[in-house]
C-alpha cells in the first residue's frame, strides 16, 4: 500500500489539533475512519508516529521528523491544484484592437504593454483605422475592442473615456498665423477648413466629421471646405499644399507631424476624450479584462 493525500491529511489534523476528536471534526471524517487511516499510514512507514492517551495523541519523534514534511507535500500539492485552477481559467485567445489613426499618444502604447504584462496568453492584433472609421472597426467586427476618439455615434457602443488632451489648430508653415502662440475659433473664420471624409462604417455619417470641423459655428455659420480628407496621410498633405487649416489633437504634433506643417495651441476649443470602445453585447473575457486594464492603466497615469 502506498502512502495517500489522505493519509498526510489526517496525520497532519491529529498532530495539529492534539486530539484524534478534534481532528475528525475538522477533516471531517469519523474517529474510527481517521484511528485507521493512521495506523495504516504507521503500518506502511513501520514506526510510531503518534503517542494515544487519555488526554488526546502527541507526536513520536519519528511523526516530528514526518510532520515537516507532510506539511511540505500537502502545501506543495495545493500550490500546485491553485496552479492548475489558475491555468484553465487563463484567457487565452486573440484579441483584435483597432487604433484610430486620431486617437494615438502614449497612453494607448502604455495600455497596450500593461495588458500584454497580464495577459500573456492573449494575442494582441493591432489595426490601424483611417478617418472614414471613427467606431475604430468595431461595427464590422474586424476589431473587438478599439481606441478611438467620440462622437461615436452608432447603436450597440460602448465607451469609456481615459483621458483628455487639448486640441491645436494644424496649418501650413510659413501661414500668416502660424507664428501666432495661440488661436482662437475666430481666428480663422475667413479660412478654408480640412474636412474629414464622410463616415463609411455605420457610425453617423457626419457626426465625427462635424466635431472636428466645430460646426456649426457660434451663430449658426458653417465652415468652408477646402479639402476632403480620407486618411491622415491625405489630410496632412491637403493642409501643406495650403488647401486649408484644421483641428487636431494636441498629441499629433508628435505623432503626426511632418515637415510643411506648424501646430498651433488653441484657445476656446473644447479638449478631445480618449476611450476606449467596445461592443455592448461583446461578454468575452479578453474585452472585458482589456477595458479593465485600460481603465486601471489611464487612471495610474492620470493626474493626482
Amino acid at each position: 500500500m502506498d502512502i495517500e493525500v489522505r493519509h498526510l491529511r489526517y496525520f497532519v489534523a491529529v498532530a495539529e489539533e492534539g486530539s484524534f476528536t478534534a481532528a475528525a471534526r475538522r477533516v471531517p471524517v469519523t474517529q474510527q475512519v481517521l484511528s485507521t487511516q493512521i495506523q495504516q499510514l504507521e503500518t506502511i512507514l513501520g514506526v510510531r508516529l503518534l503517542e494515544r492517551s487519555s488526554r488526546g495523541a502527541s507526536v513520536t519523534a519519528a511523526g516530528a521528523s514526518f510532520l515537516d514534511g507532510a506539511r511540505s507535500t500537502l502545501a506543495e500539492l495545493d500550490r500546485a491544484a491553485s496552479a492548475a485552477r489558475n491555468s484553465a481559467q487563463a484567457i487565452r485567445g486573440v484579441l483584435p484592437v483597432g487604433l484610430s489613426v486620431a486617437a494615438g499618444g502614449d497612453l494607448p502604447t502604455q495600455i497596450l504593454a500593461a495588458f500584454q504584462r497580464e495577459e500573456p496568453a492573449v494575442e494582441i492584433r493591432l489595426r490601424s483605422v483611417e478617418l472614414t472609421h471613427p467606431a475604430g472597426g468595431l461595427l464590422d467586427r474586424s476589431t473587438d475592442v478599439a481606441f478611438v476618439r467620440p462622437p461615436i455615434r452608432a447603436a450597440g457602443i460602448r465607451l469609456a473615456t481615459l483621458a483628455e488632451e487639448p486640441r491645436v489648430f494644424v496649418l501650413p508653415a510659413g501661414h500668416p498665423l502660424a507664428s501666432r502662440d495661440c488661436l482662437q475659433l475666430s481666428d480663422t473664420e475667413t479660412l478654408p477648413w480640412i474636412a474629414a471624409a464622410a463616415a463609411t462604417d455605420g457610425c453617423d455619417p457626419t457626426a465625427w466629421r462635424d466635431d472636428w470641423l466645430l460646426s456649426p459655428r457660434p451663430g449658426g455659420g458653417q465652415p468652408v471646405i477646402g479639402a476632403t480628407a480620407r486618411t491622415i496621410d491625405e489630410w496632412r498633405e491637403y493642409v501643406v499644399a495650403g488647401r486649408g487649416v484644421s483641428l487636431c489633437p494636441a498629441s499629433a504634433e508628435t505623432f503626426h507631424a511632418r515637415p510643411g506643417l506648424s501646430f498651433v495651441a488653441s484657445s476656446g476649443v473644447p479638449a478631445t476624450p480618449l476611450c476606449v470602445a467596445w461592443r455592448a453585447d461583446d461578454t468575452s473575457p479578453a474585452v472585458r479584462r482589456f477595458v479593465t486594464v485600460a481603465r486601471e492603466t489611464a487612471g495610474a497615469a492620470g493626474p493626482d
